[in-house]
């Protein structure tokens, strides 16, 4: 395996970890707190604000790191006919659609969060995080298949 493979593993992993982790602790820990009123509406800003910037980063290099794992790990026919190459391609559905999730969850609370209501933003965006860390479950399965 060469250098920049490694690299790439090493983030890839790195950052799958960070961002399924924060999403797991945003969906059990963050929001249910601020839906019962225990974290005001500039804590539930503050770590929402510093949460997307995770997730724009980790979708990303993500992507790119995934993207190249797969282009030197796999030829388009092993990709689509083998066991593992399905795997890949389901870890690909899958980060669609946590990213997917965690854009809606994050846009609906932001309105709530404007007009200073942290326990309304917290009740919007909790099914789409709950969602969202039954996906990122999914992945880490997927991962430890792979």
């Amino acid at each position: 395996m060469s250098i920049i493979d490694t690299v790439m593993r090493v983030v890839h992993v790195l950052f799958a970890g960070a961002w399924t982790g924060g999403t797991l602790l945003m969906a059990v820990l963050v929001l249910p707190a601020a839906r019962e009123g225990r974290l005001d509406t500039g804590a539930l800003s503050w770590i929402l604000d510093r949460f997307t910037r995770v997730t724009l980063a980790s979708a990303g290099l993500l992507f790119l790191t995934g993207g190249h794992l797969a282009g030197t790990g796999y030829t388009f026919e092993a990709l689509v006919a083998t066991g593992r190459g399905h795997l890949v391609l389901g870890m690909l559905g899958l980060w669609f659609v946590l990213a997917g999730l965690l854009h809606f969850g994050t846009r609906g609370m932001q309105d709530d969060l404007d007009a200073g209501d942290a326990e309304t933003a917290a009740a919007t965006g909790l099914p789409w995080y709950r969602a969202g860390g039954v996906v990122s479950v999914a992945l880490l399965v997927v991962a430890g298949l792979l």
